[in-house]
């Protein structure tokens, strides 16, 4: 079974964004099996959707992105623009039901641990140009929990990034001073 069959883009066009996304990842790293591809595709659409919540793509989420991208094995510079600009085309367009997919394809590729580093990657995304916006929160709140992870699960050397995720009564004790 090929790629797009198997994530269902060949069923009358559903999925056009995904498409689109996983022709560039195809394109630029032609060696990589189907299911890294499916895998760099879902934590890349997380990325950008954490990102372009708030309305905004800033610089810093920008540079964390296209840096973030040039950690993947065999992706050279060419790659990595022609994946970035992809995702920001697609993003305003891409719609639930390829999120959705998304969500089914990290939890059959990924086991929990590994899908609370994904989560951990969105925190340090959305932490990158400053306290995530109330909408950065709530959309890493939506993921974690679409993907079955506790916030709660998330490491002390994090702390920073996933305290500000938690609402101010959750993470203020007596005096408005952060609890122990």
């Amino acid at each position: 079974m090929g790629l797009l069959a198997w994530l269902g883009l060949k069923q009358g066009g559903s999925f056009p964004n995904l498409d689109a996304l996983l022709t560039e990842l195809r394109a630029a790293l032609p060696d990589d099996e189907a299911v890294v591809l499916r895998y760099i595709a879902t934590v890349i659409i997380l990325l950008g959707k954490v990102a372009c919540v708030d309305g905004r793509f800033s610089d810093k989420e920008d540079e964390l992105l296209r840096e973030l991208l040039t950690h993947i094995d065999g992706l050279a510079p060419s790659g990595v623009e022609a994946v970035f600009n992809a995702l920001q085309g697609k993003l305003p367009a891409l719609q639930e039901g390829e999120v959705d997919r998304c969500y089914r394809e990290l939890k059959a590729l990924c086991n929990a641990s590994e899908r609370v580093e994904v989560v951990r990657l969105l925190i340090r995304l959305a932490a990158a140009d400053g306290a995530p916006t109330p909408a950065e929160r709530a959309e890493i709140e939506r993921i974690a929990e679409e993907l079955g992870v506790s916030l709660a699960d998330i490491e002390p050397d994090l702390s920073v990034e996933a305290g500000s995720l938690a609402p101010p009564d959750d993470q203020s004790g007596p005096g408005g001073k952060p609890q122990a």
